[in-house]
């Protein structure tokens, strides 16, 4: 069968409407158009964040253009992990009790997973370039769940430019055993930049910046998985701002 052409007659199910199996084995067979799996893969994505499944959150996908994605190791990067003792000294005191105790047990879980995510975010409001500091764990006995933090940096863009000075930080506390049900998370956002958050957040963020031109041809330290390709928020930036930080 021709790639360039796929024999799905009018009576076909929508790729909306396809279970999560058949999905996968559509995305496995990667023997489509390319604008097919794009739309299919997207529908899995839909489908996996409807169900909480894996590391996708809606404040990871929408309204964001991803460019890069580094892996680290809390064991083995202990300078970039560094800042963000800080930060969170600050945050967690604004945090209910409960997220505290779970943001110190996850950060604390030797099976921690660790990602930051590039990206360009914008809405009709505004636009940023910045970061998202990923941290994770799998589910004890549900792997294909994750309890998480994030932590978000961002550098407004006006005029075109961006200054390399945060204007936003948002932390989103998301245990899996409440997001399961009505999708409940914790969520915080700062955008005074007089606050004192905004200083130890600033440091965290440059420190970041250095470590991503360390990284940034350094091939062990890409995140790549083929479905990347066909997943919209994945891909080359949507704009460049004059003086970006991640040129």
């Amino acid at each position: 069968m021709s790639t360039a052409t796929l024999p799905l007659d009018a009576d076909s199910l929508r790729v909306e409407d396809l279970s999560l199996p058949a999905l996968m084995r559509e995305l496995n067979l990667q023997q489509r158009p390319n604008w097919l799996l794009r739309k299919i893969m997207n529908a899995l994505e839909q489908q996996r964040q409807g169900k909480g499944l894996g590391w996708s959150r809606a404040w990871n996908k929408y309204g964001l253009n991803v460019f890069r994605t580094h892996v680290q190791n809390q064991r083995d990067d202990p300078d970039y992990f560094a800042p963000v003792t800080p930060l969170l000294t600050h945050l967690l005191p604004l945090v209910p009790a409960n997220y505290q105790s779970f943001v110190n047990e996850l950060l604390a879980d030797p099976a921690l997973m660790v990602f930051t995510f590039y990206h360009n975010h914008a809405s009709a409001e505004a636009q940023y370039e910045g970061l998202t500091l990923s941290f994770g764990r799998k589910v004890l006995g549900d792997p294909s769940k994750r309890d998480r933090l994030d932590l978000i940096l961002e550098d407004r863009r006006l005029d075109g430019r961006v200054d390399g000075r945060l204007d936003r930080v948002r932390l989103y506390v998301c245990p899996w055993s409440e997001y399961q049900h009505e999708k409940t998370h914790f969520s915080l956002e700062l955008g005074d930049p007089a606050a004192d958050t905004l200083v130890p957040a600033q440091a965290l963020y440059e420190s970041c910046v250095r470590h991503y031109h360390a990284w940034k041809g350094d091939e062990g330290r890409q995140w790549s998985h083929w479905s990347a390709r066909y997943i919209d928020y994945f891909g080359p930036r949507s704009f460049i701002p004059v003086g970006s930080s991640f040129s």
